[in-house]
């Protein structure tokens, strides 16, 4: 499916930019955690967001070099599918790197109630991650294998099942508060921002399915 060519191994790449990426949720992670801790100083956030901006910005500077590495060895279909899927990829970065820096800018710290549940959606799509990352190494090394069996697809989207009821379940006790619309509004934003790293996550293994698919037939 895909070349082995010495010089062109874009399976290398995208294990780098994956890489990067997953070290950009970690430096979320940590943000995250460090918000959800009252006394947490905005000047200590501020230096936990610049490092998610540090990861996101090495993170595409990956994904520029996977982009280049694609030569002419590879089928124009295969190219076009890997560049969504690195792309895409670099939305995930790029989610943690908006949240981190629109916190800061805005001032705004996750409800203390709601703490927690964020906490457990990032953990959940931190798993979901390890699984694509699972995923897209197969499409390299255990294609035939990945095109008979590709459960490891489901098990992302249950996750993200899980993910969109801890979120249902968010907005209906946000909306019940007595906080301002506008307040409310600001919280739910930042917990959509969370919640969208997992539907891309979802959204790429959907588009490895229709790759599986696509060469099957």
């Amino acid at each position: 499916m895909f070349t082995r060519n010495r010089n062109d191994r874009p399976d290398i790449r995208i294990a780098e930019q994956l890489k990067d990426v997953d070290a950009c949720l970690v430096r979320f992670d940590s943000f995250l955690r460090a918000a959800s801790v009252a006394d947490t100083s905005f000047e200590a956030l501020r230096v936990l967001s610049d490092s998610v901006y540090e990861a996101e910005s090495t993170a595409d500077a990956s994904l520029r070099r996977l982009v280049d590495s694609l030569g002419g060895n590879l089928l124009p279909a295969t190219r076009q599918d890997l560049i969504e899927i690195a792309t895409s990829c670099d939305r995930i970065a790029n989610k943690c790197e908006t949240y981190t820096t629109q916190s800061i800018v805005q001032r705004f710290r996750m409800p203390e109630s709601f703490c927690e549940d964020i906490l457990q959606i990032l953990s959940i799509t931190r798993g979901q991650f390890v699984l694509l990352e699972k995923s897209i190494r197969m499409l390299f090394s255990e294609i035939g294998k990945f095109v008979r069996d590709h459960s490891i697809l489901d098990d992302i989207r249950a996750e993200e099942s899980r993910v969109d009821d801890i979120e249902k379940d968010i907005y209906e006790r946000l909306y019940a508060t007595d906080c301002g619309l506008a307040e409310k509004m600001q919280a739910a934003r930042f917990v959509e921002l969370v919640c969208d790293i997992s539907d891309v996550i979802e959204n790429i293994a959907d588009k490895i399915q229709i790759m599986l698919i696509t060469r099957k037939a």
